[in-house]
């Protein structure tokens, strides 16, 4: 099967990049990916939210880790591809998850009280809207992830990877690529910037409302 270049509402959710990346064998990026949540888990972990939001939850990967990490937490996911809700859903009945964009979040202000974004905002052609929305929607943290450039793009080089890319590596459907310094400054324009590192080849930043 073959992965579509840029998600589109009602691709398959086994054809989205996103389950591609999480059912993926390579020992070494399976490696990558359990450290990233792993601190992915312990940084929501010291937010100990009373109730969170997974915004652009894909096809619920994340979301799984989440609620098994943090048993009787409410959680609500969304995401514009239907299908891959329609497998989020399955992968996790206790879950509540809705077909939404992200520009335009059918949620009350403050309603949840911390929201997660992770590797979302790269893929987006107006990432700033969409941090404002997380920002309304959340009574307290915004908690984002994104990948780490240059590094992401220079190790998928190296593994042979998206050579016919520019710059070289990086991911067709990427449309916006950060370096830390970069990220940080994007998000310290909306938010007040609790913590701000990663787990290579991502960067995770943990924010506030002012």
């Amino acid at each position: 099967m073959t992965t579509p270049i840029i998600t589109a509402p009602n691709d398959a959710a086994d054809a989205t990049s996103n389950y591609a990346k999480h059912t993926h064998a390579n020992p070494v990026q399976r490696r990558l990916i359990d450290r990233f949540h792993h601190l992915l888990m312990a940084k929501i972990g010291a937010v100990a939210p009373a109730s969170f939001l997974d915004a652009g939850c894909g096809e619920g990967f994340v979301t799984e880790i989440i609620a098994q990490q943090f048993p009787g937490m409410p959680i609500t996911g969304f995401d514009f591809n239907a299908p891959s809700v329609e497998l989020a859903r399955a992968k996790n009945p206790g879950v509540t998850f809705d077909v939404a964009s992200i520009y335009e979040l059918p949620y009350r202000d403050n309603q949840f009280d911390a929201v997660g974004c992770f590797e979302v905002l790269e893929h987006l052609h107006e990432p700033r809207q969409a941090i404002r929305e997380l920002a309304r929607v959340s009574k307290r943290a915004v908690i984002v992830s994104v990948p780490h450039e240059p590094w992401f793009s220079t190790m998928n080089a190296a593994r042979g990877k998206n050579h016919d890319q520019r710059p070289r590596g990086s991911d067709p459907d990427h449309r916006n690529l950060w370096t830390r310094k970069a990220f940080e400054a994007f998000i310290g324009k909306e938010l007040e910037i609790v913590w701000l590192g990663g787990s290579l080849p991502w960067t995770i930043c943990v924010a506030r409302k002012r």
